[in-house]
């Protein structure tokens, strides 16, 4: 490449603004357009014969997949073309110019005060939502494919053009063992497994996010092995252990992060960047130094006045998994967390799964008790009405548990007692009633179910496990008072109804 050279008889190549482990990155014109624009030559993928052609296919499936890429968060990549000699093709990518500062050269002065490092966390979990909703990963999120542009907004660089480096890449995962793509020290475990999902992306934000706010990697080693080892076998320290001033909601929402099980992090990165924004900014923390020069375009790579991106594929073989221990889980944090499956609640769905099996004696024992006359069949009428209701909303709260919505809870909590008030009521006078060793057995189990489910949502509430219904979680005690009283309110309109007809 050579300034002033035509590319795709449109681009004008004006400047070379770095080089990086694919290639170059050009500040160039769009002599059809007339504006200003940033081209980067991929000549790692250049060269001939039917490996080189299949690579550079490769590669165009994959640009034109991100090209349909439309955040303010990511950089467009406008167009793409190959340039050079036919027996040395080289594919390139025409994105925008980006006038602003790589993160790695920010992090060269030092750790970000945490409302910042907040707010661009933030930003770049709205780009890697955006991607991950149109089924590309990124696999590569570090400091140098992080842009913050003069309005200190975030762009988000080079999505998807790891994985289409990679000669071993299929439709969802890498086929040869020994060859990984992103960078050690920001790799997730399963990444390094050769088996990168959505919450790669967000282990890798949680490395940056810990290097934002401290100064630091969570892992230091001498070399790739070393990094992909810590990665697999080691928990990472708490922020505030290594950089004071850090609160301990920071600690928390860093170690779900940094969490070896991809299942028990964060369930989305629109989740975890809900989370960053609810954060509480009420210490703020001292920024960088000013009077730092910014850079005049940043696209992919490093001079001594320009950010360039540059994408180095790292290659080296899998170490050998030395165990599978999670990050501790830190304490609790006024913070939305990841949904996953806490014992409290799974002993909430069996016990109201067993609810609903044994529910059925209530209305068993309510026509027994119009059969011998201890109850009006007006009163039946309201009884099975509200019973079938309860029971309709414990069904339906189950199911919402089972999917790990957590407003399940409700439903079941306020079912439960319902349910419970209603099997204990007819065992003063279940003795005088039809076969009643059965329903005398049935009745308290069912009762005591119902009121056991009820209650564990109080529990199942205030777990680490489970989001809340607001930046704080309500604590169990105001969750049991509330469907105490609420279904117990029920409960007493319908028994008064019932005895009144």
């Amino acid at each position: 490449m050579a300034r002033d050279q035509l590319l795709g008889s449109r681009y004008r190549l004006v400047r070379e603004l770095g080089k990086g482990g694919m290639g170059q990155v050009w500040e160039a014109r769009d002599e059809r357009l007339g504006r200003p624009i940033a081209v980067k030559v991929i000549s790692l993928l250049a060269g001939g014969g039917s490996r080189g052609d299949e690579a550079r296919a490769r590669f165009q499936r994959e640009a034109k997949i991100t090209a349909g890429l439309h955040h303010p968060n990511i950089v467009t990549v406008h167009d793409l073309g190959e340039t050079g000699p036919e027996d040395d093709r080289a594919p390139f990518l025409v994105m925008e110019m980006v006038r602003g500062e790589g993160l790695d050269e920010v992090l060269r002065r030092g750790a970000v005060g945490l409302p910042k490092a907040a707010k661009w966390a933030a930003q770049i979990c709205d780009a890697l939502a955006e991607a991950h909703g149109a089924g590309i990963l990124h696999r590569d999120i570090k400091p140098s494919n992080i842009l913050i542009t003069s309005s200190d907004a975030v762009k988000v660089l080079d999505f998807g053009i790891a994985r289409a480096a990679d000669p071993y890449a299929t439709a969802d995962r890498l086929t040869r063992t020994g060859f990984i793509v992103g960078t050690p020290p920001y790799m997730a475990p399963e990444q390094a497994r050769g088996l990168p999902e959505p919450a790669s992306d967000l282990y890798a934000l949680g490395c940056l996010l810990f290097e934002l706010i401290t100064g630091r990697l969570p892992f230091e080693a001498p070399d790739t092995v070393g990094y992909l080892s810590a990665h697999l076998t080691q928990d990472p320290p708490t922020p505030s252990s290594v950089s004071t001033g850090i609160p301990p909601v920071w600690d928390d929402l860093l170690l779900i992060l940094l969490r070896k099980d991809p299942a028990k992090r964060y369930p989305n990165a629109a989740a975890l960047a809900l989370a960053l924004r609810q954060l509480d900014h009420a210490r703020p923390e001292p920024g960088p130094p000013a009077g730092r020069p910014t850079t005049s375009a940043t696209v992919h790579g490093k001079t001594s006045r320009t950010k360039v991106v540059t994408q180095p594929v790292a290659s080296t073989a899998e170490p050998e998994p030395l165990g599978h221990r999670s990050a501790s889980d830190g304490p609790g944090a006024s913070l939305e967390l990841p949904l996953r499956r806490s014992a409290a609640t799974t002993a909430t769905i069996v016990t109201a799964s067993v609810c609903l099996l044994t529910g059925w004696v209530i209305p068993a024992v309510t026509y027994q008790a119009v059969d011998v006359g201890a109850m009006a069949s007006d009163s039946q009428t309201v009884q099975m009405t509200l019973w079938g209701a309860l029971t309709v909303v414990l069904a339906v709260g189950v199911l919402l548990l089972l999917a790990r919505n957590t407003v399940g809870r409700w439903p079941v909590a306020t079912a439960g007692i319902g349910l419970a008030l209603q099997a204990v009521q007819p065992l003063f006078f279940v003795t005088t009633v039809g076969p009643g060793l059965i329903l005398q057995g049935l009745l308290p189990v069912t009762a005591v179910t119902a009121a056991l489910c009820a209650l564990l949502t109080g529990f199942s509430a205030t777990e680490p496990g489970l989001r809340g219904s607001g930046p704080r979680r309500r604590p169990a005690w105001l969750i049991a008072a509330t469907t105490i009283v609420t279904a117990f309110v029920v409960w007493v309109i319908g028994y008064m109804w019932s005895t009144t007809w």
